[in-house]
């Protein structure tokens, strides 16, 4: 039975409703010397609060989507690991292969395991295809990319549970307001460590695997325009961070880029603040914020604003209410998605060196 289950969070449910209803049964009935009698007691309440604490837990984490899985939950999901070795334990081939074998996931999403052979990792990453892909007479169209990356706590399959984003994205299509896009949502923590989406030694290279093997995989894979035109990056709280800065350090790879509720932009080395004031990149920033969101608070896209120099371009959005939450970022999220849209190419034939993209 999963974490997210509906049935496991019923279960649950019952269970503490059958304590309680339980405790009150039997708690006269009790019988033995005071002590015992004490114990059995203590032992009821204890139940009692360990099934309503479980309730509690299990509802917030299907709401705000920490965990998407048991093995999410115990550090299996995404370990990460060595990538220098194939599965079978042979030596990674000369010239790395990016090929893929993407399965069919949840709510139209797509997902695969991916080997980083420049990172040195690998991690989950799920990718969600708009209908026109599929469609014959887009056949040898190639389409814009949006990274989209998550928080922390959290993975990308943390999207499938806090909001339907692949909903949002067709939603702004069918009206009119976006282009048909991919989404890609990979890990921003292969390695099980928080680097900011920096290449850090000796902990994780992040940085090089959100910028060039899930580029180079879903190019492998997919029917995708050409960086960086063609290329944009997203994301909410430390992933809104990790946008803003992988777009400031790497405009060769993105056009644009949107940080959703980031998080401290002054925090770490090489932050976003600094990249804005120091490199000056030719790169469009959207930072979206709320005014009642005190863990990123619209003085964050002030900073960014202040710091940047042309050719940068820092655009902000302000919502007037919304705390640090998914409901918040979901009511940012259509914006942002017309927002990148206007800033990347559009859906095109471009003649490029044979591919096995379907």
């Amino acid at each position: 039975m999963g974490l997210t289950s509906g049935w496991f969070a019923a279960l649950l449910i019952a269970a503490a409703v059958g304590t309680v209803a339980g405790a009150v049964l039997l708690w006269p009935r009790v019988r033995g010397p005071r002590p015992l009698r004490t114990v059995l007691r203590v032992g009821m309440i204890m139940m009692c609060q360990l099934t309503a604490v479980l309730v509690v837990m299990v509802t917030v984490n299907n709401e705000y989507g920490f965990y998407a899985s048991w093995d999410d939950l115990l550090g299996h999901a995404n370990s990460g690991g060595a990538a220098g070795h194939t599965a079978q334990g042979a030596p990674a081939p000369a010239v790395p292969d990016y090929a893929v074998k993407f399965a069919s996931y949840s709510q139209g999403f797509e997902r695969a395991t991916v080997h980083g052979w420049d990172s040195g990792t690998k991690g989950d990453v799920i990718v969600w295809l708009p209908p026109q892909y599929a469609k014959p007479e887009f056949a040898h169209t190639r389409f814009p990319v949006i990274e989209v990356l998550h928080g922390i706590p959290g993975t990308p399959h943390s999207f499938l549970r806090g909001m339907r984003l692949g909903r949002i994205m067709q939603e702004q299509i069918s009206a009119g307001r976006a282009e048909p896009a991919i989404l890609v949502l990979p890990t921003i923590t292969p390695d099980r460590v928080n680097t900011g989406c920096a290449d850090v030694e000796g902990k994780s290279k992040v940085g090089t695997w959100l910028t060039d093997d899930v580029v180079k995989t879903i190019s492998r894979n997919f029917r995708t325009l050409p960086a960086p035109r063609g290329w944009a990056v997203m994301g909410i709280s430390t992933g809104g961070y990790c946008a803003a800065r992988l777009a400031f350090e790497h405009p060769d790879t993105f056009a644009a880029g949107a940080a959703l509720a980031p998080d401290d932009p002054s925090k770490g080395l090489h932050s976003p603040l600094w990249l804005a004031r120091n490199t000056h990149p030719d790169v469009r920033l959207l930072v979206e914020s709320s005014l009642q969101d005190r863990e990123s608070p619209p003085k964050f896209a002030d900073w960014i604003t202040a710091a940047a120099r042309a050719p940068t371009e820092v655009s902000t959005l302000e919502l007037s209410r919304g705390g640090h939450n998914w409901n918040t970022w979901g009511r940012m999220f259509p914006d942002a998605f017309t927002w990148v849209s206007a800033r990347l190419e559009a859906p095109r034939a471009v003649p490029l060196a044979p591919s096995a993209a379907p």
